[in-house]
């Protein structure tokens, strides 16, 4: 299973190379922007938002869109952790 994960462009850094910096939840990252110049001749401006997956940009994303892929992956990380504490053994269970 792939998963491309929402990215707020920084800034294009190198249209030659097709590099560009991008935010994701606090961590950025450089990315190419190869597949999006296939797409357009222009990289994304400051404050755009990008579908990344390995490092890649593979398409443009509207805010409303990014922001509702990334309220889901948020709800799907609690669901995984409350999974995890409601099967982790208890502290006194251990020490036994």
């Amino acid at each position: 299973m792939c998963l491309g994960v929402p990215a707020r462009v920084v800034e294009p850094v190198d249209v030659s190379g097709q590099r560009m910096l991008v935010d994701v939840q606090g961590a950025q990252q450089y990315v190419s922007a190869a597949m999006l110049m296939a797409e357009s001749t222009d990289l994304p401006q400051p404050g755009g938002w990008v579908l990344v997956h390995l490092g890649f940009a593979l398409s443009r994303m509207d805010e409303s869109e990014a922001r509702s892929v990334l309220e889901s992956l948020d709800d799907l990380s609690r669901l995984y952790a409350d999974q995890l504490d409601i099967h982790a053994p208890q502290a006194d269970q251990r020490s036994r």
